[in-house]
C-alpha cells in the first residue's frame, strides 16, 4: 500500500455505528498507533463542528483535522480555520423560495447553520426535538432568510416517509450550478455553496500539512463521500454503501468498528 500520511473518514453510516456510538478503546488505540507513525487523522463529515464536539467530547485533544458542513469549513490539527466557504444571501433566498414552493414539507425538520447555531424558520420550530438541539449551541428562529445575519455553511432538510431525491431533482434544475447539493446518506438533503465538497475541504487540509493527495485513505459511504473517495490515493467503502466505484471494499460494517479494524490492519 503507498505511503499513508493522512486517514480521512466520514462518520455517519462510516465511522459510526448506527446508535452513534463507537468503540471507544479500540479508537485509543488506533489513534495512538497513528501518533506512533505520524499519520494524521480526520474527520470528514456533513455535520458541523458542534456536533462533532459532542459526539467525541472525550478525544477533541488528540490532534485531528477537520473537514465540516460537506467540505464547506477545514480546520487543522492544530485547531486553524484554514478555509471557508459560505453562502450569499442571495443564494439562501432562492433556497428558500424553492422550499415555500416545494408542494412536500420537510417533515423532520430544515435548518440553516453555523458551525455552532442552527437558525430555523419559525414554522418548523415544533420539528425541533432536544435531540436535535443538542447538537447546537444556540438555536434561533427567524420568519425570513434575510434576518440571519451570521454566515451560513450549509441548509438541510429532512424528511420522513417520502423520497427526497425528488426534491434534490428539482433543487438541481432551479438551483443549477449556483449551489452544490448532496444527498448525506441519512436521508437528508444538505446544499451548500457552488464548489464545495469533501474532497475540495480534504485538498485545502492536504495543502496545508504538505500531503499529497495520492497519500491519502479515506472512508466514506454515502454520496457526499464521493468526490472525496474518487480524490485520494486509498479510497475506502462501508458494506452495503449506497455509492459505487474503484474502491477498496471495508469487510466489516459500521456497527462492529470497520473502519478502525481496517486501519489496524493498513498500519
Amino acid at each position: 500500500m503507498a505511503n499513508i500520511q493522512l486517514i480521512a473518514t466520514d462518520l455517519d453510516g462510516t465511522f459510526l455505528s448506527d446508535d452513534k456510538s463507537f468503540d471507544k478503546a479500540l479508537f485509543r488505540v488506533v489513534l495512538d498507533k497513528l501518533k506512533n507513525k505520524n499519520i494524521q487523522l480526520a474527520i470528514a463529515t456533513g455535520v458541523h463542528q458542534e456536533r462533532i464536539n459532542v459526539l467525541l467530547a472525550d478525544f477533541l485533544d488528540e490532534g485531528m483535522a477537520y473537514v465540516t458542513n460537506n467540505g464547506a469549513r477545514v480546520t487543522n490539527a492544530d485547531g486553524q480555520l484554514i478555509y471557508e466557504r459560505t453562502m450569499s444571501l442571495p443564494i439562501l433566498l432562492r433556497v428558500q423560495q424553492l422550499l415555500i414552493d416545494f408542494p412536500v414539507k420537510p417533515s423532520r425538520g430544515l435548518v440553516y447553520s453555523t458551525d455552532d447555531t442552527a437558525y430555523i424558520p419559525r414554522e418548523y420550530a415544533h420539528i425541533m426535538l432536544q435531540s436535535h438541539r443538542r447538537y447546537f449551541k444556540k438555536v434561533i428562529l427567524f420568519d425570513d432568510v434575510s434576518e440571519i445575519k451570521a454566515p451560513i455553511l450549509k441548509v438541510t432538510m429532512n424528511w420522513q416517509n417520502f423520497d427526497e431525491t425528488q426534491f434534490y431533482d428539482v433543487a438541481r434544475q432551479t438551483l443549477g450550478d449556483s449551489v452544490h447539493i448532496t444527498e448525506t446518506g441519512t436521508g437528508a438533503i444538505d446544499i451548500v455553496a457552488a464548489g464545495v465538497n469533501k474532497a475540495i475541504g480534504l485538498k485545502m487540509l492536504a495543502d496545508n500539512v504538505g500531503i499529497s493527495m495520492a497519500n491519502i485513505a479515506a472512508f466514506g459511504d454515502g454520496e457526499n463521500d464521493l468526490e472525496m473517495l474518487m480524490a485520494v490515493g486509498q479510497p475506502f467503502i462501508m458494506p452495503g454503501a449506497s455509492i459505487t466505484g474503484p474502491f477498496n471494499p471495508v469487510n466489516v460494517d459500521n456497527n462492529h468498528a470497520g473502519v478502525l479494524k481496517t486501519i489496524l490492519s493498513m498500519i
